[in-house]
């Protein structure tokens, strides 16, 4: 069976390297299934759970979003900020999310209702990691 060489980076360090089965990845406008001989592809991601699967084992990052690229196997994902789930503390994480909640309630400018949603869809993607 054909795997896919996938690479995570972020601006912090490298999240991962490795061979995979295949993945499915936080596209901006919805998952994107990738597979060996997947057409070539650019395109950006949006906030989400990251899954890469090997085997029956898979493994899940949260990540805010950033750009993918593959080409002849090779999966190469930048991501502008990931998450481990053993480094989400899911309590906190809806603390955080009930917060945003109630302040997009009463935002004081468009630019800070901008902030809240963007805050509020990541929080919802760090609380969806433990479902």
């Amino acid at each position: 069976m054909s795997t896919l060489t996938c690479r995570i980076v972020s601006p912090e360090r490298p999240l991962f390297e490795g061979e995979v089965d295949r993945l499915v990845a936080p596209g901006a406008m919805g998952e994107l299934g990738i597979y060996p001989l997947h057409a070539p592809l650019i395109s950006k991601l949006g906030p989400g759970v990251l899954r890469l699967h090997q085997g029956s084992d898979v493994k899940r990052m949260a990540i805010r979003g950033g750009f993918v690229e593959v080409k002849d196997d090779d999966v190469i994902l930048l991501v502008t900020h990931a998450v481990l789930p053993e480094d989400v503390d899911k309590h906190t994480a809806e603390r955080d999310l009930a917060n945003t909640i109630e302040e997009l309630q009463h935002p004081s400018t468009q630019e800070r209702f901008d902030e809240l949603l963007e805050q509020r869809t990541w929080f919802e993607v760090c609380v969806r990691m433990h479902a």
